[in-house]
């Protein structure tokens, strides 16, 4: 199973020149003396608000509310389209997604399978995404911001999906 995985990253740095992050605000607000909002923060608190705000935004995402961003920043918004399987032009088209951990299990097991670059897929007719709604932002170099979201929040709401207890109309 590891030969099929990618190579290490390690020793390569990832540079980002001119990004801002957690980190960096903290210094800029400790610098301007809090903008006079009272007490001093510590470092510690100041993680744990920011720690309990994504917490907020996970929780919403995963019961398929649409969060609106402050300062007209934009909105996140859960969306889904269909998937299946047709016949184009006289051949297959399959559009379900690859599940990569049984393709690769099917590899190890079996050597014409990979050869033959036989694709194992999940049969789920509908998939789930949350888009970043950029047009209702007012800010500049809307091309550059991104947001992704992480795998405790995607396991969520695919438990949320799978129970029946949210759907989309998009």
């Amino acid at each position: 199973m590891e030969e099929f995985k990618r190579p290490s990253r390690k020793g390569i740095p990832n540079i980002v020149n001119n990004s801002i992050g957690v980190y960096d605000i903290y210094k800029f607000m400790r610098k301007k003396k809090w903008y006079n909002i009272g007490r001093p923060l510590k470092e510690g608190e100041y993680y744990a608000v920011i720690r309990e705000v994504n917490q907020y935004l996970a929780d919403e995402l995963a019961r398929g509310n649409m969060v609106t961003l402050p300062h007209r920043m934009g909105k996140l918004d859960l969306r889904k389209f269909q998937r299946g399987a047709s016949i184009v032009n006289g051949k297959l088209k399959v559009t379900y997604p690859v599940n990569w951990g049984d393709t690769l299990k099917l590899w190890q097991r079996d050597a014409d399978a990979r050869k033959e670059k036989i694709l194992m897929r999940f049969e789920n007719r509908w998939i789930y995404y949350i888009k970043f709604i950029r047009k209702c932002a007012v800010f500049n170099n809307k091309d550059f911001y991104q947001f992704d979201i992480n795998t405790f929040i995607k396991r969520k709401l695919s438990e949320n999906i799978k129970q029946g207890k949210l759907d989309t109309q998009w």
